[in-house]
């Protein structure tokens, strides 16, 4: 297995290919957009650190056969931000747990997009640890046919974590009677002076949406496929880089379109 440490103001290339199976170490110690292009591996295990007061963001790009199993930690010191964005369009298998501990005043956002047509299961943890630490994890995904989805999202306060604040918004969409899809939200708070809410549906495509789109014009197939974009386009919208952003714009496009023509079959 690769073994590599990175401290990110001494980065040239903020675009990262990674294709072995790789034991990645990050210190963020400079506010920092990087791109993981996840290719054909097995493994994966991830430690991040972000430094007092700066702001992060990772966006994670999979579209891969492979079988793969990630494991992530990030540890956010005081006031630092990260921001995890996933774009899961791979078809092998996928069992990825993150955890998150949160320390004063830090911050988590976690945007995650997949698609699912194979077998995935995700664990997202935020540990709140000290007082006013912020986790919004917001997953969104698709459920195609055979697909068999797990989503299990924590969200940890800890007594003595005053101020502090965790959300969680889950929203599946299913296309098909044959598959599987399943969201285990859950808050642990040890606290009273804290917010935290949790929002999670699993359903199919609403029929009154779909008439209306082909009222307009759209065919049944086009309908669908504008539908189930839209689940995924935030992760595209969060970069920032012009040409990458269209690319996997494209790329989202392209896999859904893939997907109705399937279901239609």
């Amino acid at each position: 297995m690769l073994k590599e440490s990175i401290v990110t103001s001494k980065l040239e290339e903020l675009s990262i290919d990674i294709s072995k199976d790789s034991d990645i170490s990050i210190v963020f110690d400079s506010n920092v957009i990087l791109f993981f292009n996840i290719q054909e591996i097995n493994k994966l295990n991830l430690n991040v650190e972000v430094l007092e007061n700066v702001s992060a963001r990772i966006i994670f790009w999979s579209e891969t056969d492979s079988n793969m199993n990630i494991k992530e930690y990030y540890k956010l010191n005081r006031d630092s931000y990260i921001n995890l964005v996933y774009g899961e369009l791979a078809s092998g298998d996928i069992t990825r747990h993150m955890e998150c501990d949160l320390y004063q005043g830090s911050e988590l956002l976690v945007d995650g997009a997949s698609i699912t047509d194979s077998k995935k299961s995700q664990t997202f943890i935020a540990n709140h640890l000290q007082p006013h630490t912020t986790s919004n994890l917001n997953n969104y995904g698709i459920v195609s046919e055979g697909g068999k989805y797990f989503l299990d999202v924590v969200g940890s306060i800890v007594k003595g974590s005053v101020g502090s604040k965790a959300h969680q918004d889950s929203r599946i969409l299913t296309i098909s009677e044959k598959q599987s899809a399943t969201v285990l939200p859950q808050l642990l708070i040890d606290e009273n002076d804290v917010e935290a809410s949790h929002a999670a549906t699993v359903g199919q495509i609403d029929e009154n949406h779909l008439y209306y789109m082909q009222s307009r014009g759209l065919s049944e197939m086009e309908s669908m496929a504008l539908l189930m974009s839209g689940y995924l386009m935030p992760i595209a919208r969060a970069i920032s880089d012009e040409d990458l952003s269209k690319h996997i714009e494209d790329l989202i496009i392209s896999k859904v379109s893939e997907i109705c023509l399937v279901e239609k079959k």
